[in-house]
């Protein structure tokens, strides 16, 4: 009786079994693919505000279809953590505000947006290893170089 005691008790003091991986880390959907995605929406949803400018319904187009994209792949709600900031790829408030009244701005800015954010793809590509966050890369970086292609 006091050996099967001891074993109870000993059982009882056992460490519990680690937890299971979290959903996101289980799939390969880790920090470096959440960063990019945030990333992603920040410069999609600013770069929409100029590319509305432009008069080439194709990179609307393209940016609407990329940001419910990108939305889809987020694992908690969206927070933009990149607003007011001057990043490769995202124009500024006032680099809108400026192709809003100027042309070459305009072009120039567009130009620049497409060229710094197939930059920052290339670089993700490399990195990003969750495979629906790849095929998105993937789409944006075919937008880009498409988009590039028409001048």
């Amino acid at each position: 009786m006091l050996l099967l005691a001891g074993v109870l008790l000993s059982a009882c003091q056992q460490e519990p079994p680690p937890q299971p991986p979290s959903p996101s880390s289980a799939n390969g959907y880790g920090a470096t693919e959440r960063a990019f995605v945030e990333l992603a929406i920040a410069t999609d949803e600013q770069a929409l505000k100029l590319v509305e400018l432009a008069g080439r319904p194709e990179l609307v187009e393209n940016r609407r279809a990329e940001l419910v994209a990108l939305r889809k792949l987020l694992d908690a709600p969206y927070v933009n953590h990149h607003a007011g900031h001057d990043m490769p790829g995202m124009p500024t408030d006032a680099e809108i505000q400026l192709a809003s009244t100027s042309p070459d701005a305009l072009k120039q800015f567009v130009h620049a947006h497409l060229t710094e954010q197939l930059e920052v793809l290339r670089s993700a590509a490399s990195a990003i290893t969750h495979p629906p966050t790849a095929e998105v890369v993937e789409l944006m970086q075919r937008h880009r170089t498409g988009e590039l292609s028409v001048r």
